[in-house]
This record gives C-alpha cells, sequence and structure tokens, in this order.
C-alpha cells in the first residue's frame, strides 16, 4: 500500500508533466509568428491559468515552467535565456494565480489573473533588457542592447497580447472541468 502523501506526490508530478506538455505543444502549434523582440504571441497562456485554477500553485506554476522551457527549446534553442527569464517568469505568474484561486470565484481569478500576469510580463520585459545588454535576443543574431525603456513596451506587448485569453477562455473551461476531476 502506498502512503496517501507519496500518492499525492505522484498525482501532482503526473499533472504538471501532462500540463507541461500541453502547455508547449498548444504553444507551439499556436505562435503563428507574430514575436515582439522576442516575446511569442502566446494564445497558450489557458492551459497553466486552468492548471493553476483547478490544481494549484505547485501544478500551476512548475508545469508552466516544464512548458515553457520544452517550447522555447523548440522555437528557439536558447536554454540559457529560457532558464533565466521564460521559467522563472511563467513560474511566478501561474503560481500567483494558483494560491489566489484556491477558494475559486470569477472575482479572484480575474484578480489573480490580472497581477499574475502583470508579474510575469514585468519580469520577461526587464529579463529580456538585461539579457540583451550581453547576448542576442531570439530570433535576432546580433547584440543589439534595448534601451531601459523597452521593460514597459516589452511588458506592455506581454500582458496585452495574452490577458484577453486569460479573461476570456479560462474561467469557462474552469467551470467545464472542475467538478469532473480529482483534488490535489
Amino acid at each position: 500500500m502506498v502512503p496517501e502523501n507519496v500518492g499525492k506526490r505522484y498525482f501532482e508530478t503526473s499533472l504538471i508533466i501532462v500540463f507541461g506538455s500541453l502547455y508547449a505543444v498548444t504553444g507551439y502549434f499556436t505562435f503563428f509568428g507574430i514575436n515582439f523582440y522576442g516575446v511569442r504571441f502566446w494564445p497558450a497562456v489557458v492551459v497553466p491559468a486552468v492548471a493553476a485554477v483547478l490544481f494549484g500553485e505547485k501544478v500551476g506554476g512548475c508545469s508552466a515552467a516544464l512548458g515553457i522551457l520544452v517550447s522555447d527549446i523548440l522555437a528557439h534553442g536558447m536554454l540559457f535565456l529560457s532558464l533565466t527569464v521564460g521559467v522563472p517568469s511563467n513560474f511566478i505568474a501561474f503560481y500567483i494565480i494558483g494560491k489566489v484561486c484556491r477558494r475559486y470565484s470569477l472575482k479572484r481569478y480575474m484578480i489573480s489573473a490580472t497581477i499574475g500576469l502583470a508579474v510575469g510580463s514585468i519580469v520577461i520585459g526587464l529579463g529580456l533588457f538585461l539579457w540583451s545588454q550581453a547576448f542576442p535576443l531570439p530570433f535576432n543574431s546580433q547584440i543589439t542592447p534595448l534601451a531601459f525603456e523597452a521593460i514597459f513596451s516589452i511588458s506592455a506587448w506581454t500582458f496585452i497580447s495574452e490577458i484577453p485569453f486569460l479573461y476570456i477562455l479560462v474561467p469557462p473551461l474552469v467551470r467545464m472541468i472542475k467538478g469532473r476531476v480529482g483534488k490535489v
């Protein structure tokens, strides 16, 4: 007989792998070639948001980190950039969403999605600014240091291009799935 806490860890690990894989595959197939300073147009953001709301901060954050890592490697192959910017920003954003949405309500979700994505977007903007000072950005071959103001435009692009998917698609998906899946 497996102790309950061990079974829970296996279940969480399985969910992280499943949602992380789904995030990477969805991101890969919904990329469409649109990017702003290497930040891709990203409808796939709904996958870890649903995971965070349904299964909590650990599953949401870790599946987002895993999914963006795999997707970045497939898209531009810049592992170190992904580990220093993409992985932390995704983990933080979806950890916040999962943490605030422990007791789900639409109002709590909208607040958590706004705060989580805003923080994640700022991490991306700041991270890409710092990265560009020494290394080329994704989809570029030359080092072109960004101006400090680029932090704001990259953060804004990330937030504005992703928040509609979080506001419009995640609540109905959560309503459809909630109650049909187990709890962590």
